[in-house]
């Protein structure tokens, strides 16, 4: 059936129309309320700063280094089993999968288009992996909204452990409607007849020579890319931290928590922290939906990333909602046999947000940047691992 030209010029000139119109009043409220929007962006500068700089910088430069050097296409050989049955997915896709969980969104963003940019995913692949590797940082969870929050670090583990079960969940779920793997890239028969360590070392090694930067241009490199990607973030940060703060002030008779959950993570996080009184189940399946969700800035910041291959918004947020349906769940069915397995603790990294915390604590990631570091390094090897072990399972179970 052929579309109406006249009616897609039709839908592009409105949707022109009302862009244009939000910016003019966008603007017009900044103007008209500049302390209220300098407040706002000095605050959510703060936070890019001091958390999700520190946080995300050193795991992305990482990133960038292992998929040059070939380390990332030797995990996708030990992943293939498991990706490939459960996920539908090529077993280069582990190794984004476990970068969106150790190091939150956008870096398992960028590490699919780094994989699609060298030809190793279809545009379709590289959106569905994009999509199913958006999770938030641990070290959000755990410190800022754990820690810092909530005063209860024994709930961030509980909200981590919800997050990374129900985003698996979420992805194993909706790669039930891709039973075909035809556009899933194959591996050569005569691989299957070599051990598993032998083919993943020699994919190493093939990868390595494709790339051929030397190391002082391809640390230039990687460093380059990842201030730029984290550049790009702390611009949504900053303009969906105003917004929030510009809507609140002219419509309060809106929720706040609900405005801000919806639009900006860390500032929905720190509403429905404080609209409770201590630590409940309520609260916690709330904020584990709202850590799935990643609210409309994460979401755009993970599509720019990705903005040419075949992924739409509608089926990402399709994607995110499916994920808090199951971390709201799970948190609200492991909270309590959790609760006495978990006594409280100081956390893990550096003091207390200072805006969350008691006494005037400071906060800074620089302060923690080589532990935040070798912490996530160590995370992301655990993973590697543990399913490495899980597809040796597979290829035991098929033998």
């Amino acid at each position: 059936m052929n579309k109406d030209p006249a009616g897609g010029l039709k839908a592009g000139l409105w949707i022109t129309v009302l862009l244009g119109t939000a910016a003019f009043l966008l603007v017009a409220a900044i103007v008209s309320g500049p302390e209220t929007a300098f407040e706002a962006s000095l605050h959510a500068l703060q936070l890019w700063w001091h958390i999700v700089f520190p946080a995300l910088l050193p795991f992305l430069v990482l990133t960038e280094i292992m998929l040059a050097s070939g380390a990332s296409h030797g995990a996708g050989v030990l992943l293939e089993p498991l990706m490939r049955r459960v996920l539908k997915l090529p077993g280069q896709a582990g190794w984004v999968l476990v970068t969106g969980m150790t190091a939150g969104f956008p870096a398992g963003a960028q590490a699919a288009q780094t994989l699609a940019q060298q030809d190793r995913l279809s545009p379709q692949l590289t959106g569905r992996l994009a999509s199913l590797s958006h999770f938030c940082s641990p070290m959000a969870i755990l410190i800022v909204v754990g820690a810092g929050m909530l005063q209860d670090p024994a709930a961030g583990y509980v909200l981590l452990i919800a997050h990374w079960s129900g985003g698996l969940l979420a992805a194993w779920t909706r790669s039930r409607k891709h039973q075909s793997s035809d556009d899933i890239p194959s591996v050569p028969h005569h691989q299957h007849t070599s051990p598993l360590l032998l083919r993943a070392a020699q994919a190493a090694g093939q990868a390595r020579a494709r790339d051929g930067r030397s190391l002082g241009r391809l640390l230039g490199d990687s460093v380059s890319r990842s201030v730029q990607t984290l550049m790009i973030t702390g611009g949504y940060i900053i303009i969906f931290a105003v917004l929030i703060s510009l809507l609140q002030h002219y419509f309060p008779i809106v929720p706040g928590s609900l405005t801000s959950g919806t639009l900006e993570l860390y500032t929905g996080a720190q509403a429905l922290s404080h609209a409770f009184t201590g630590t409940t189940p309520t609260q916690l399946a709330l904020l584990s939906a709202l850590l799935a969700w990643g609210g409309l800035s994460g979401q755009l910041q993970s599509l720019s990333i990705v903005k040419e291959r075949a992924i739409s918004w509608r089926a990402y947020a399709g994607h995110r909602l499916l994920h808090a349906l199951y971390a709201a769940g799970i948190t609200l069915l492991i909270w309590k046999p959790l609760q006495g397995l978990l006594p409280p603790a100081a956390p893990a990294f550096g003091s207390i947000p200072a805006e969350y915390a008691p006494n005037g604590l400071s906060f800074s990631g620089w302060d923690s940047f080589v532990d935040l570091f070798l912490w996530q390094v160590v995370l992301g090897l655990v993973l590697v691992l543990a399913f490495s072990l899980t597809s040796r399972f597979f290829i035991q179970r098929k033998d």
